[in-house]
């Protein structure tokens, strides 16, 4: 098989990743068997502090009128750096159940 450019595995290359970003998808995110493509978004500055990586559920991504599901798009903070992370997946359901059972978002959301 071809040596995809610009990916490593399933994640894209196209941006740099906040601190710690890359061993959680691959920890976690890329061996999901319904996951076919992690693209991070571009870093942004905020106003946090501390180091420890924090990832939140953005929400479900929908393709067109006919309400098609994609994937869902997750919200990565840390220290003062914010990172989108869009995944596609025909199932993101997952994936925030899968954030749900490693305590990355609050049960309640």
């Amino acid at each position: 098989m071809a040596q995809k450019k610009n990916r490593d595995g399933k994640i894209m290359r196209k941006h740099s990743r906040i601190k710690h970003l890359d061993n959680f998808l691959k920890r976690y995110i890329e061996p999901l068997d319904d996951v076919t493509l992690i693209t991070p978004g571009v870093i942004k500055v905020g106003k946090g502090t501390g180091e420890n990586l924090k990832i939140s559920w953005g929400r479900e991504l929908i393709q067109g009128s006919g309400k098609i599901v994609v994937g869902c798009k997750l919200n990565a903070t840390s220290g003062n750096s914010n990172q989108e992370v869009f995944v596609s997946t025909s199932k993101p359901q997952k994936v925030k159940e899968l954030l749900i059972s490693i305590d990355h978002l609050k049960k309640n959301n």
